[in-house]
Order: C-alpha cells, then sequence, then structure tokens
C-alpha cells in the first residue's frame, strides 16, 4: 500500500483517479485550498493552494510514497512551474514517484497517422507553456524522482466532461452541434483521442505503482473518434434526435472563447499503445460514442431490489445497447446473443409470437438482413425494474431515424418490453414484447 498525496482530489478526473487509488488499497490524501471544503469522504485532508508554494512543500511529509498533479492549472506559467517545484523538491533524492497531468493538445494538429509519446509538441494556445511544464516533471527523474506525466485524450464518462458540453449544446441549440473550422461545410472530418475516466483513472494507479522515472505516457483508449459521431451521440443524450451540424468556429469563439474553441476544432490522433505494452493498461469501458448514446449521460428510473448494484444497472444497458447495434447492423447471431437459450419468448411489433431460441433465431436470420437499408431506429431505455437481484424488466422507447439521425416523422415508434434474466452472471432477455405507438 502507498500513501498518495493527491492534487485535484475533488474534480473530474481527480475524483475518479481518488476512487480507483483507495480501490487498488491506497490511502489517498487530498490537499485542498482550505479545510471549510472538506468533502467530507473519510479521507485526509491537508491544506495547500498553487499559488502558495510554501504550503506545497509542506504537504509532501515523508510519510507520502507518491504526489499525483491532477489539479487544474491556474493559467500562470511562472506560478504553475513554481507549484511542481515546490512538489517536487521533497521527493529529490527519494525515489518517491511523481505523477503530472498534461494532456494531448500539447501535441497540436498530428496529421493522419496516431502520435505517439516520441511527437515532437506544438501546443495550442490554450496549454501553450505546458511543455515546458512536462519537461521540468521530466527533469527530476535526474534527481532520483521517479516522476512521469500524463497526457489524456478527450475525457468521458460519469456524465462529465467536455462531452457533457456537447450534450448541453445539443439541448440549447436543438441540434447536434461541433465545432467545424472550416465553417458550415464542415472541411476535413474531425477527430478526438478519446477515453473514459475510470479507465484512464487506472492509468494513475499504473503509473503510481510502477512507471519508471522520466516515463511520458498517452491516456488514449480510442485513437481517433469522428466528432461528428460524438456530437450525435450527445444529441441523443439530450433527446434531440437531427442530423450533427457543424458549427462554424468564428461563431464557437464568440459563444466559449477563442483558445476553447479552436482547441474543440482541433483535429488529431492519438496512439496510447505504450501504456497497455509497458504497464500492462487494459482500458475496458465503453467507446465515447456508446458512452454518450446509453451509457452515463443517460438518465432514466431504476426501481426495485437494493441488491442490484450499478454493475448490474450498466450491463442491463449495455444490454440494450447491444440489442440496437445488432438491429442497426444487421447481425443476426448479434441479436440472438442477448437471449436466453432456455425457452424465451417474443411478440414482435406486428404481433407475432415467437417461443423457443430456435424459432425466434430462424425469425431473426430472415427478416433482419436488409431490413435496415433506408433508414434504422434508437433504442432508449426509460425505465428500469428489478423484480429480483437475478431478474428485471425494461421498458424501452425505440424510435426511428434516418441514418443522419434525424427522426423518421412517419414511421409509428415502438415501445420495446424486456423481461430478462442473470444466468451465470450474465443478462439475457427470457421475454421480449414490442408494441407499436399508434396516434390519430
Amino acid at each position: 500500500m502507498m500513501k498518495v498525496l493527491l492534487l485535484g482530489a475533488t474534480g473530474y478526473v481527480g475524483s475518479a483517479v481518488a476512487d480507483h487509488l483507495t480501490r487498488f488499497g491506497h490511502e489517498v490524501v487530498e490537499l485542498g485550498r482550505g479545510a471549510a471544503d472538506r468533502p467530507g469522504r473519510g479521507r485526509e485532508r491537508r491544506v495547500g493552494d498553487l499559488t502558495d508554494p510554501g504550503s506545497l512543500t509542506r504537504a509532501v511529509t515523508p510519510d507520502i510514497d507518491a504526489v499525483v498533479h491532477a489539479a487544474t492549472p491556474t493559467g500562470d506559467a511562472a506560478t504553475d512551474a513554481a507549484a511542481v517545484d515546490a512538489l517536487l523538491a521533497p521527493l529529490r533524492g527519494t525515489g518517491r514517484a511523481f505523477v503530472y497531468t498534461s494532456g494531448v493538445w500539447v501535441l497540436g494538429a498530428t496529421g493522419p497517422d496516431p502520435a505517439g509519446e516520441d511527437a515532437p509538441t506544438d501546443p495550442l494556445p490554450i496549454v501553450g507553456y505546458r511543455p515546458l511544464i512536462e519537461r521540468q516533471v521530466l527533469a527530476a527523474a535526474a534527481d532520483e524522482v521517479r516522476a512521469t506525466v500524463i497526457r489524456p485524450g478527450i475525457v468521458h464518462g460519469r456524465g462529465g466532461g467536455i462531452p457533457a458540453l456537447l450534450v448541453n449544446l445539443a439541448r440549447d441549440h436543438r441540434a447536434p452541434l461541433f465545432v467545424a473550422p472550416d465553417g458550415e461545410a464542415g472541411g476535413a472530418p474531425v477527430h478526438w483521442p478519446m477515453v473514459h475516466v475510470d479507465d484512464l483513472a487506472e492509468l494513475y494507479v499504473a503509473a503510481v505503482e510502477r512507471a519508471e522515472a522520466g516515463t511520458l505516457w498517452h491516456g488514449v483508449a480510442e485513437p481517433a473518434v469522428p466528432v461528428r459521431d460524438v456530437a450525435r451521440a450527445a444529441g441523443r443524450a439530450a433527446d434531440v434526435l437531427a442530423a450533427p451540424r457543424a458549427w462554424p468556429v468564428e461563431e464557437a469563439r464568440a459563444a466559449l472563447g477563442a483558445a476553447f474553441a479552436d482547441a474543440l476544432a482541433l483535429d488529431q490522433r492519438v496512439a496510447g499503445d505504450a501504456a497497455r505494452q509497458r504497464l500492462g493498461w487494459r482500458p475496458a469501458r465503453a467507446g465515447a460514442v456508446a458512452d454518450l448514446a446509453t451509457g452515463s449521460y443517460r438518465t432514466y428510473e431504476v426501481l426495485g431490489s437494493p441488491d442490484a448494484g450499478e454493475d448490474d444497472v450498466r450491463a442491463v444497458a449495455a444490454l440494450v445497447a447491444g440489442v440496437e447495434h445488432a438491429q442497426q447492423s444487421e447481425l443476426p447471431d448479434a441479436f440472438m446473443s442477448h437471449f436466453r437459450t432456455e425457452d424465451p419468448v417474443w411478440t414482435t411489433a406486428h404481433g407475432r409470437r415467437l417461443a423457443g431460441w430456435e424459432e425466434i433465431n430462424a425469425f431473426t436470420h430472415k427478416v433482419l438482413p436488409g431490413a435496415m437499408r433506408e433508414s434504422t431506429a434508437v433504442y432508449d431505455i426509460e425505465r428500469v425494474l428489478f423484480v429480483r437481484p437475478d431478474v428485471a424488466v425494461v421498458n424501452v422507447r425505440q424510435r426511428p431515424v434516418r441514418w443522419d439521425g434525424t427522426p423518421l416523422a412517419d414511421a409509428p415508434e415502438g415501445r420495446p418490453f424486456y423481461v430478462l434474466a442473470k444466468d451465470a452472471g450474465t443478462w439475457r432477455i427470457a421475454a421480449a414484447q414490442n408494441t407499436q405507438v399508434v396516434t390519430g
């Protein structure tokens, strides 16, 4: 077990890092600006401020085994450099760990090939001095500090981060928006390297435990996610079904500030293979598009058995997302993988009753291929009731859409109702019924 001093422990990334350090058996000591805003999580809390170097040095006592800097920078190069020096001073000559948080925006536009950790930096103005801080941290390896830098991609998960901004923009503008560097036409596609906040937190744990001195890591699970797809999924999370709309960068600058808008318009492809190969990092959470469309950015009622935990809720959501993917991609075998093999039943939207795995399988292989040539549908959970820890019923809203994401006004919606059973730890459909919504 290590005792880890964590800056930014109540922030978006820092709170996830604190959770995972604790889960892996480490003791987290939070460093904050004052005792008045104590989060009350049962952790030791020390007082320190990035603008007061002396307070930072005093916080790094001999019992601290590692320091993780995940706090938001001040925006002033001299202040942030002095803060890093103050944190490093007690660590020099001790072999203790120091982990600093940077970001992939220091790379600038990367071109068509994913950039690795050895790629040159070309920082955007919003992170202009960050490479200098990176070098300052890495140079501490020469003074026997196990110093390392993590550059997260665009972080998603837990309903937060920049993707939450896209959800709010979609809700406010009644259309999914993404910042386009070349105006309304959108120009060349923009891509973001992305990572789930809980996967990223596990990379911090790996760095604290075993990263070598003077190393730099890209915290990226998905090297290049099309931002148009992220925006469409954000619209879905905001309950706005529409084609994504390019937001001219000049308009975005007026609303968000020039530096931030330009960063959102940056096209990047960034590799995160080194951490997988050398630290054993294994990002496994849902990708950004799935997380936005059907995961942590959506809200719905969860009722019933208190013995069903968050893992079960996530598994149920993943099952419904899997049904949607199989339908949209016309994959009969993938669709059938979500059914129990033992006596499932299904009543279709047209009232056809199917009983048994073989009958449902034959029907699915007959009707699904070719069914999505011109349009598809999205499946959104509205309510989950856990009747027992191993039995759940799910209300779903099924909406027909064109492939660009716009709804089909002349096509009826469906209301699938699933009865799920947990077999050997895996949730599957035991019974399903779809009912068409008739209006007029």
